[in-house]
């Protein structure tokens, strides 16, 4: 692991884009560029994606073969060369849409695109003047915000006509921009629109699910009961599976192969395997038409809680903080009002409260994710200070939360 004074000098955040099935298609890639800056202040934009550059080997990314990178360059980054630095496979390098590029840039684009990067072109309109770099783009990046129906389908006719298909709806923020988007003929979409539940009247959890969570007491109690555990896990034949798989996997340097489940227990220790089984029921309980991509986030925000939670003086509510994230997205996951969701959850009053949107001390954590997780640097440098956390402690939580939450999803059978 990376120590914290290397991961201070950049904050890489990724946002997903979806496709039409909840799949993730790729990730927009997104920086700050210090430890004591709360944004990106570079006056030079080259400058900026060279630091951005260098920095990106620390960052672990998920190792799906199908998953693109999406990083913004300016056309000086791309004339120079700056892409092949990029240490990932499924790269597609982001350009403004301008008028009458360069010819030294088209020729660059050119080389890059049969080396097998793709381009995308941000807030296209299919300006004129702007054909040539269209008609070079594999992907259109489409903001919609403010933008109706109509100038949507326009915009869609203009890219089809430059033969690109792949179109990106950004700032799709709730179920009704969504409808929106696809009517206009987009499949790739951006925004937060799948972090809020499509709640309907007297909807109630189903008795496979409230069994489901009732399995949440046997791992919460005071003290650790280890002759219990590892017959509970015995029982459940995937659960088995994927705790040895997990354990084996590159993640782990245990000095001899993890092959009982006893032997898996007391080699773990109570408090990482129970967070290991909350995640895996966390994620069982997740309609298969729902994305993953939110229990990923939910794992994500549970592990940057804990860890920026031990040595920040918060040692005390580093496992509740856990479970504050990792149920903080709960209701859309099961397009459930979150009252009728903590009503089967073996939780405390305060956590209940918070996961409920009322203002408790574990709120400022959650506000604190969501400003990561828009790349709300100003906010996030906000929210780090009144939580006494050092942005470089917030900058190593955050990485470190990807490498465990990629280590449990790729345990997954068929990950």
């Amino acid at each position: 692991m990376t120590d914290e004074k290397t991961y201070e000098s950049v904050f890489v955040a990724r946002q997903p884009i979806l496709d039409t099935q909840n799949d993730t298609w790729g990730y927009m890639m997104l920086f700050r560029d210090s430890a004591e800056a709360d944004h990106a202040v570079f006056t030079d934009n080259s400058e900026a994606t060279m630091s951005l550059v260098a920095n990106l080997p620390l960052c672990d990314m998920p190792k799906s073969a199908k998953t693109r990178f999406l990083i913004h360059f300016t056309p000086e980054a791309v004339v120079r060369g700056i892409p092949h630095a990029i240490p990932w496979d499924n790269t597609v390098i982001i350009l403004e849409e301008i008028a009458d590029p360069d010819e030294a840039l088209i020729v660059a684009l050119g080389d890059l695109m049969l080396d097998g990067y793709e381009l995308a072109i941000n807030n296209f309109e299919g300006r004129p003047g702007c054909e040539r770099l269209a008609e070079l783009a594999d992907t259109l990046l489409i903001d919609v915000e403010g933008k109706d129906q109509a100038e949507l389908e326009a915009i869609v006719t203009r890219g089809k006509k430059f033969g690109v298909t792949r179109m990106v709806a950004k700032k799709v923020e709730n179920s009704v921009d969504l409808a929106k988007v696809r009517n206009a003929g987009f499949h790739l979409f951006h925004g937060f629109f799948f972090k809020r539940p499509e709640t309907e009247s007297g909807r109630k959890i189903n008795s496979a699910r409230a069994t489901r969570l009732k399995l949440f007491e046997i791992i919460e109690k005071e003290e650790p009961n280890f002759d219990a555990l590892a017959p509970a896990i015995e029982a459940d034949v995937a659960i088995s599976y994927r705790l040895l798989n997990f354990l084996n996997s590159a993640n782990f340097s245990f000095a001899t192969k993890v092959t009982s489940i006893k032997q898996a227990v007391v080699l773990t220790g109570w408090k990482p395997i129970r967070n290991w089984l909350r995640l895996i029921i966390l994620t069982d309980l997740t309609p298969s038409e729902k994305t993953l991509e939110l229990a990923y986030i939910s794992a994500h925000r549970a592990k940057l809680f804990e860890t920026a939670a031990l040595g920040s003086g918060y040692e005390d509510d580093s496992d509740t903080l856990f479970i504050v994230g990792l149920f903080s997205l709960l209701d859309a996951m099961l397009d459930t009002d979150m009252k009728e969701i903590t009503h089967h959850l073996p939780v405390d009053d305060e956590v209940k409260a918070t996961l409920c949107g009322k203002k408790t001390r574990y709120t400022p954590w959650l506000d604190l994710a969501k400003a990561i997780e828009a790349s709300d640097w100003d906010e996030v440098g906000k929210r780090a200070a009144a939580l006494n956390l050092l942005p470089g402690t917030v900058a190593v939580s955050y990485q470190h939360a990807f490498t465990w939450a990629d280590a449990f999803f790729s345990s997954k059978p068929g990950a």
